[in-house]
């Protein structure tokens, strides 16, 4: 569901009662689909016995060109919902529906606010929900073929979106030539059917479909004059993607496949599931906002509020919507609640690093500066406007959990100001050298661009040289070998499965560097070949064919631990503290004002910034990677680092 403050017309909205009362479109019936539409809107109280349709479908333009006619007065709609309204209107009788644009005052923020609430329950009490996709611009659906592709995934065995669909798929066909060909009739179905035209339908890429769809007890797809039942487009979406994930055939639109409409029965999925598991509430929030931060909306404080229906019932009372809140105070009353419930693993997804921009508020408590106040997002705060989640760090094989630890149970005091996180904490040291890699962050360059195995080799050999200038004839604080620990931190305490050898990062790191840091190393040499070579014999932007085939087994290995390191240092920067601890910092982080620290109850150390040089306010910036120090009930317990109550804002 989408807000804008649309113009009225000479209709005037009678107040509603607060007690559940909801209105209904009554959708007049007319055999022409040109003729002019005539509707009437009916007060009902909400429940489970009244007989009604929801519609689920994208706002589009803003611009109401549009007439809708309620018996003398009219509403200006917008072209999208006049055009599925013709589609959906009957040519024999009427048509019960409810419909956000019209049957809420749009100009009335309580009311928005109180029917919002209502939502969930909208769209779990109507009989049906109709996902109206848009006009079949492109031709008509084969409706044949897409119930064929329905058939054919419940024949194979493809029950779920969570159940090995890719093995079942991979299994029935490899190795049997009838099948082979069956596969390829299946291909020529999918693109036969017109199917890529239901699954890039804007519909998906909606933040508020996902309460729709999840809550619909009947789901239905108009496409056109076409009507898809969901449990049909959920069994072809299983059968397209287990096909392309077995086989990695090519997809249209692989992009909108797997981002929204894929996403979306995997979230209908996650749903019903967690409702027979009696789930974790702080988890099914995580989990909601980082799948809602994929799809658009236009106003972001429905971020939080379409949470509301999709949590379990003892977590609904959670959120509250209230147009009159700011986004800034929406976003942080949840990120209190969540914390209330101990989800201290919301301060992965917050900080400066996931920040666009950042501008601390006066704090001076005068009443000049509340205005800025009212509109400010603390640090510990995720700004779920970004669609980055803290599951990008976690990819990168940090040694620690990114949760909550058991044995460091959080300290939290939330009585004061609302955007203040009072917590005990552990203080490590300060940041005082920082490498940033600022071409490497550039999203048009690909890992396996040649021109990226230039930047990051002249970068090691940077980080090499100043790690032994800092490092000469010292121990590092772990009391080991410095090259052991450079080799450690590099890479983020990378496991050795993700490079299929029984190497310790310490070898890797050598082998890395004798074919890639030496002026003779093989991969170097290598690379400077392929530097020169036609165009029409690389890959598209990326080395050449014959290049993988002609590397020795070290060759390779240096090659992996290659885009290895990109994937790390394209989002982290090295750092080396005062002490001469060394590890990996989230972007942006800065020497001389940054500190590093465990936050009681969180498994992994954070950045800190001291704006004031003080420590009474401090900033979130980020989660870290310290080498030989990942545990927070080790740091605890060390006496050479300080411990006391930080203020976080």
């Amino acid at each position: 569901m989408e807000y804008s403050k649309a113009d009225s017309g000479s209709y005037n909205y009678k107040e509603l009662s607060p007690d559940g009362a909801i209105r209904l479109l009554n959708l007049a019936p007319a055999s022409a689909s040109s003729a002019d539409l005539h509707c009437e809107l009916i007060t009902y109280t909400l429940s489970a016995t009244t007989t009604y349709e929801a519609l689920s479908y994208v706002w589009g333009s803003s611009e109401t060109p549009e007439t809708l006619h309620l018996g003398t007065s009219s509403l200006k709609i917008t072209h999208a919902l006049a055009t599925a309204l013709r589609r959906l209107r009957l040519p024999g009788q009427s048509r019960l529906l409810w419909v956000d644009a019209v049957c809420i005052n749009q100009s009335n923020t309580s009311e928005r606010s109180q029917q919002v609430a209502q939502m969930a329950n909208i769209y779990r009490y109507a009989v049906r929900v109709v996902a109206w996709l848009g006009e079949d611009e492109g031709g008509a659906l084969d409706m044949k073929s897409i119930l064929s592709l329905s058939q054919k995934a419940a024949e194979i065995g493809l029950r779920s979106p969570q159940e090995g669909n890719r093995d079942i798929f991979h299994d029935y066909v490899y190795g049997r030539s009838e099948r082979i060909n069956w596969m390829m009739s299946v291909m020529s179905e999918v693109k036969n059917s017109r199917f890529v035209s239901i699954y890039t339908s804007a519909w998906f890429t909606r933040m508020w479909i996902v309460q729709e769809a999840l809550l619909a007890k009947h789901l239905i797809l108009c496409y056109g004059v076409d009507i898809i039942e969901w449990d049909d487009f959920e069994k072809t979406m299983m059968l397209v993607q287990a096909m392309n994930a077995g086989f990695r055939l090519p997809m249209p639109n692989r992009d909108s496949f797997l981002k929204h409409a894929w996403s979306l029965v995997e979230i209908r999925d996650h749903w019903q599931r967690a409702l027979q598991n009696n789930s974790d509430p702080a988890e099914e929030i995580t989990f909601y906002m980082h799948q809602l931060r994929r799809r658009g909306c236009k106003d972001d404080r429905d971020r939080v509020f379409a949470l509301q229906g999709l949590l379990p019932v003892r977590a609904q009372n959670l959120i509250e919507p209230d147009y009159e809140k700011s986004v800034a105070c929406v976003y942080t009353e949840l990120a209190r609640s969540q914390l209330k419930l101990g989800n201290i693993g919301l301060l992965y997804d917050a900080g400066l690093w996931k920040r666009k921009a950042f501008q601390l508020p006066d704090l001076g408590g005068d009443s000049s500066s509340e205005a800025s106040l009212l509109d400010y997002l603390p640090t510990w705060v995720p700004d779920h406007r970004n669609e980055i989640t803290f599951q990008e760090l976690a990819e990168m094989k940090f040694g620690g959990y990114f949760g909550a630890d058991p044995r460091v149970p959080p300290q939290l005091d939330m009585s004061k100001e609302p955007y203040r996180l009072a917590t005990q904490a552990t203080l490590i040291d300060i940041v005082t050298y920082i490498q940033p890699a600022f071409f490497m962050h550039d999203p048009t360059i690909r890992t396996s661009d040649i021109v990226m195995f230039f930047i990051c080799r002249q970068l090691c050999k940077d980080l090499k040289r100043t790690f032994d200038t800092r490092f000469d004839g010292r121990r590092y604080p772990a009391n080991e070998d410095p090259i052991v620990a450079f080799a450690n931190a590099l890479i983020g305490g990378a496991t050795l499965r993700d490079f299929e050898e029984n190497r310790d990062p310490l070898a890797l790191w050598e082998i890395y560097e004798k074919a890639s840091l030496n002026e003779d190393g093989e991969v170097y040499r290598a690379m400077q070949k392929e530097a020169k070579m036609p165009e029409d014999r690389k890959n598209v932007k990326g080395v050449g064919i014959e290049f993988h085939s002609e590397l020795s087994k070290d060759g390779s290995i240096a090659w992996n631990y290659h885009r290895h390191l990109l994937t790390i240092l394209r989002r982290h920067w090295f750092f080396i503290s005062d002490d001469g601890y060394a590890g990996l910092a989230p972007l942006g982080s800065q020497p001389d004002t940054d500190l590093l620290a465990f936050i009681d109850g969180a498994n992994v150390p954070f950045v800190l910034r001291d704006l004031r040089q003080d420590a009474t306010s401090l900033v979130l910036v980020g989660p870290c990677y310290i080498y030989g120090l990942m545990e927070s009930e080790m740091a605890k317990m060390n006496s050479a680092f300080s411990r006391g109550v930080i203020s976080i804002i």
